[in-house]
């Protein structure tokens, strides 16, 4: 079932890239690689910063968000291709400043969603 709520958010969040001044984290509990050296390899508890010069290529539908983003802190320049399953996403926050976010730059969160992996 669509969570509504959550894609208004997310498309919100696509328009709001041209502003310099917005900053968000998206929380889930996971992201998949797509670039081709690291295809389908999976990052548990993912917090993804989403800035205009933070990523590229973001692209949204019902079922994911597809984007580019440097997680790389040794090569700004190296964009990973990631995609983040929506169903998976339970928290995501704004602000205007970047830095620390805090609970109150929540604006959305359901935690029944937010799951830890299993480690054998």
């Amino acid at each position: 079932m669509t969570d509504l709520k959550l894609q208004a958010i997310l498309q919100k969040m696509l328009n709001d890239l041209g502003d310099e001044s917005n900053h968000y984290m998206l929380m889930a509990n996971y992201y998949e690689h797509t670039s081709t050296e690291k295809a389908n390899e999976r990052w548990y508890l993912a917090n993804i910063y989403i800035h205009k010069n933070a990523v590229a290529n973001v692209f949204i539908d019902e079922d994911s968000i597809s984007l580019g983003v440097r997680l790389n802190p040794d090569n700004l320049y190296q964009i990973d291709e990631i995609k983040m399953k929506v169903d998976q996403i339970y928290r995501i926050r704004k602000n205007k400043t970047g830095g620390i976010f805090n609970t109150e730059d929540d604006i959305y969160v359901e935690l029944s969603k937010l799951n830890f992996p299993a480690f054998n």
